[in-house]
C-alpha cells in the first residue's frame, strides 16, 4: 500500500498537478494532523543524529505553526500542503526512512510552480532556520555561539 502511495506521489509530483490551494483549505484539516504531519515532515528534513536531537525535540514544527497563524498565506500553505501530503502517502508515520527520503527527493525535483516544491522549500527554509538558531542543534559542531554580530575575528589572520 505505502509503496503504491509513493508510486502515485511521482505521477501527482511530475504531472500536471499544482496544489489546489483554495480547494484544499476549503476542506480543514484537524490541527493535531496538521501539526503531526508537519512535526514528521520536519523530523525528516532534520532527522536525529548520535550528537543532536531531530527538529521535533527543538520543537521546530510547532514555532512553524505559530508563524502559520499569524500569516495568512502560511497558514494555507501549511494546511494545504500537509492535507496533500496526508491524501498521497497517507500516514506519513507509516513511512520508513527511505520512503521519506524518495518523497523529499520528488518534492524537491518537482517543477518549479508546483505545491509540493514550494512547500517543501518554504517549510525547510524553516526548519533550518528555527533548528539551528537552537544551540543544541550545535552540538559537535565548532559553532559555540551565532556567528553574528561579532563574526568570528578568531580565524582571520592579521599579518
Amino acid at each position: 500500500m505505502v509503496a503504491a502511495a509513493l508510486a502515485g506521489v511521482g505521477g501527482l509530483l511530475f504531472g500536471a498537478w499544482i496544489f489546489p490551494v483554495k480547494l484544499l483549505a476549503a476542506q480543514p484539516v484537524a490541527n493535531r494532523s496538521i501539526d503531526e504531519t508537519l512535526r514528521i515532515f520536519v523530523d525528516a528534513l532534520l532527522p536525529a543524529d548520535d550528537l543532536t536531537p531531530a527538529a521535533s525535540a527543538l520543537e521546530v514544527h510547532t514555532q512553524i505553526v505559530k508563524d502559520a497563524e499569524q500569516d495568512p498565506a502560511l497558514k494555507e500553505l501549511v494546511s494545504a500542503g500537509c492535507q496533500w501530503l496526508e491524501q498521497s502517502v497517507g500516514s506519513l508515520a507509516a513511512l520508513d526512512s527511505d520512503q521519506l527520503e524518495r518523497l523529499l527527493q520528488a518534492m524537491s525535483e518537482a517543477d518549479w510552480d508546483s505545491g509540493p516544491k514550494n512547500f517543501f522549500y518554504q517549510i525547510r527554509d524553516r526548519a533550518v532556520t528555527y533548528y539551528y538558531a537552537d544551540p543544541r542543534a550545535w552540538v559537535g559542531s565548532v559553532i559555540n555561539r551565532p556567528p553574528q554580530p561579532m563574526g568570528y575575528p578568531e580565524i582571520i589572520n592579521f599579518k
